[in-house]
């Protein structure tokens, strides 16, 4: 007789575990990392530093990674969270210098010492922020004195600069 059977305990403990797990995977937390949101209006060209947002906690995965500080490229309202690709913050430039782009060579880094040679004069520096092009050409923003900025930016133009690099 068919009901006088076993109980089937084998479906029913494999029901309960699937059951089980099924929960557990819903609801276990979710990692959380911390993210930007304004905490005032900034508008376009404004830096957004860590004195204008506030981090909050948001699932992880949600929002895209960004860096502090930046320069917003649109307006954001406060409790937006920051958007990425923002510009950088204006590099740090010594006070009474000029910052122009230069090709460097390999090995290059923001911070260290060089000396920028032209035709008429030789000028020192510092590399405040280096970039790659597409093709693998390497290139930055030299700070120099405002006083020679003007005739180390002629010989960029003309390409008649050398780069050399200090300790």
């Amino acid at each position: 007789m068919f009901w006088l059977s076993r109980p089937p305990y084998a479906r029913w403990l494999a029901a309960f575990v699937v059951v089980v797990v099924g929960l557990v995977v819903e609801f276990r937390e979710e990692p959380r990392v911390p993210h930007p949101f304004a905490t005032q209006s900034i508008a376009v060209g404004e830096v957004i530093d860590s004195g204008r947002v506030q981090w909050t906690d948001v699932p992880a995965g949600l929002l895209p990674t960004v860096s502090l500080p930046m320069v917003a490229e649109r307006p954001i309202a406060p409790g937006e969270p920051i958007p990425p690709g923002q510009g950088q913050a204006s590099p740090n430039v010594p006070p009474d210098s000029w910052a122009l782009e230069v090709p460097l060579p390999i090995g290059a880094r923001a911070g260290m010492r060089v000396r920028l040679v032209t035709p008429t004069l030789s000028v020192d520096g510092i590399i405040v922020e280096t970039m790659e092009g597409d093709f693998g050409e390497r290139s930055g923003l030299v700070a120099v004195r405002a006083e020679d900025a003007d005739a180390v930016a002629a010989a960029v133009l003309d390409a008649h600069v050398a780069v050399m690099v200090g300790g």
